[in-house]
């Protein structure tokens, strides 16, 4: 019986995880130089603001083949995602950016990604390159900071043309939270065998 428990304080544990984390998603496909609202987004928290910075040289540039376009950098592109404000422990930023090198040469042919955010008492941050889309590069950007802010600023930089962005976050629960949930779990095992 005792491992019959621990089984299912083990999995209501992990089904809490899920339920109790929040999640946000938002695309950019910058089909236009003015539509800089998400083309699909997933956030009851409100709506991301993207601004985009292309001083000195730079701009929206259209596809050749006529299907939509993308911004060539030279200034930066700015993200502020809403979020859960709940206290939690953390919160994972999946960031895919598919770009390419641009023209200009003065600047480093590469997106440069940061996050800023407050509270924010550190971040990690894996670069995961997927696999290219036409002449396009697809780069994943697999971030984790602590703890969770109610919202964050991403910046991203460099001498590079943006074809489409997508953001996901996913703010989770801090573990005392989990082992409350846990614990009550049992409890109420406890009180269904007793009767």
């Amino acid at each position: 019986m005792r491992k019959l428990i621990t089984i299912c304080f083990l999995v209501i544990l992990g089904a809490g995880s899920v339920t109790l984390a929040t999640t946000t998603s938002q695309i950019w496909y910058f089909d236009d130089q003015t539509a800089l609202v998400p083309d699909v987004v997933g956030n009851d928290y409100g709506v991301p603001v993207l601004t985009v910075d292309t001083s000195p040289a730079g701009g929206w540039v259209p596809d050749p083949s006529g299907n939509g376009g993308a911004w060539a950098l030279s200034g930066e592109i700015d993200v502020i995602i809403p979020n859960d404000p709940a206290l939690r422990e953390y919160k994972t930023i999946d960031l895919l950016l598919t770009w390419r090198a641009g023209e200009l040469g003065s600047l480093p042919g590469r997106p440069l990604v940061g996050v800023s955010a407050d509270p924010m008492d550190s971040m990690q941050m894996n670069i995961v390159p997927q696999d290219p889309d036409g002449d396009w590069n697809v780069t994943l950007y697999q971030i984790t900071i602590w703890p969770n802010p109610p919202e964050e600023w991403i910046a991203i930089k460099g001498d590079i043309v943006v074809d489409e962005l997508e953001i996901v976050t996913n703010c989770v629960p801090e573990p005392a939270t989990m082992g409350l949930l846990g614990l009550g779990s049992l409890a109420l095992l406890r009180y269904r065998r007793k009767r």
